[in-house]
């Protein structure tokens, strides 16, 4: 098996560009390290009997793509007798055992949580989980045949629609079962993998480092919950990171930040946040953290009424949370500062 930590940074390179070149890999390297394309040829084959990658074609018109190191698909019933941690040694951890130890403790996490979120909260008869790797990425996809993630909050939480669900997922904090879950796993798995996505019914809900939060209605609905987990083997994120990245010394290093998608708080795609109950329902549950990115991309233009209720009235309710806007457009900014600046009439 390759050697990831003596990878030659060419070779390093090709596989962390590969697939958005699949066709041109050799010129866009030897363009990158100012070498000739036979240069890159001699990584390229390299790679190539290592098993790492599988080529198509003759001489300038070859492509390259990943050879897959290790696939298994499982199928488990569901109940007291399905536990986490043997699923994720028996099923996954044995495909990962070259995989830098930060990249594997990622991997541990996100199916351990996912696979005990389907367990406790799906009512689904089976859980399924599905791992392919590569030299490029590893890719787990955990799925069950349940009520779905999206309306089981809803209905749990009383909300409107399985969409104002998601924006309370994508807060943390959120769980329908306080006794046992601290309502932290999605949140924190979302943001250690490179993409994290979830299907359910006919929406889908993608986290990138990319970007915020992505929300799609599809057209044909989705039984139960495919969650979609993926992540380089040459990833330098660690678990420790993304733990330190939301919590805050004040708060004795509890999860005490968020990052907030303003967007999501939209019923409808197009729906303009002009209302103080559209200010509340990003408001919801804001109170149990200390620190507290507002996301604003995608935003055009907000309210006057809604920017008062986020940052005059709660922040005067309570003064020891610190929000910080970001990714405003100018008419959004513009909002907010002159709710900032307001003073409320006298008595």
């Amino acid at each position: 098996m390759i050697d990831l930590a003596k990878l030659p940074p060419m070779q390093r390179y090709i596989v962390e560009n590969l697939v958005e070149h699949p066709t041109d890999i050799a010129s866009v390297t030897a363009r990158k390290f100012g070498v000739t394309r036979q240069a890159v040829n001699r990584h390229l084959r390299a790679l190539v009997e290592q098993g790492a990658l599988v080529a198509a074609g003759e001489t300038r018109s070859r492509t390259y793509e990943f050879a897959v190191l290790g696939r298994k698909d499982v199928t488990l019933p569901n109940g007291p007798s399905l536990q986490e941690d043997e699923v994720w040694k028996d099923n996954v951890a044995p495909l990962l055992t070259w995989v830098p130890t930060n990249v594997r403790d990622i991997c541990h996490y996100g199916v351990t949580e996912i696979v005990n979120n389907a367990k406790d909260h799906s009512g689904s008869p089976t859980v399924g989980v599905s791992t392919t790797v590569t030299l490029g990425d590893i890719n787990v996809l955990v799925t069950d045949e349940g009520i779905g993630i999206f309306r089981k909050i809803k209905d749990a939480c009383g909300l409107e629609d399985e969409r104002h669900a998601i924006f309370e997922l994508v807060k943390g904090k959120l769980t329908t079962d306080p006794a046992r879950h601290t309502g932290e796993g999605i949140f924190f798995a979302s943001r250690m993998f490179d993409a994290f996505d979830i299907l359910s019914g006919s929406l889908y809900l993608s986290h990138s480092g990319r970007g915020p939060e992505l929300l799609l209605d599809r057209s044909q609905p989705t039984a139960g919950t495919h969650v979609g987990m993926r992540i380089s083997p040459l990833s330098s994120r660690t678990t420790a990171e993304v733990f330190d990245r939301y919590a805050t010394d004040r708060d004795d290093y509890a999860f005490s930040r968020t990052h907030v998608v303003v967007a999501l708080a939209r019923s409808a795609g197009d729906e303009k946040l002009v209302s103080r109950s559209q200010a509340r329902r990003v408001l919801a549950r804001l109170d149990r953290f200390k620190e507290i990115v507002l996301d604003f991309r995608g935003i055009d233009t907000i309210g006057p009424a809604f920017a008062d209720e986020i940052f005059r009235v709660f922040q005067n309710e309570h003064p020891e949370i610190t929000f910080t806007p970001v990714g405003m457009a100018d008419d959004v900014a513009r909002m907010i500062r002159r709710a900032r600046s307001a003073t409320p009439p006298s008595a």
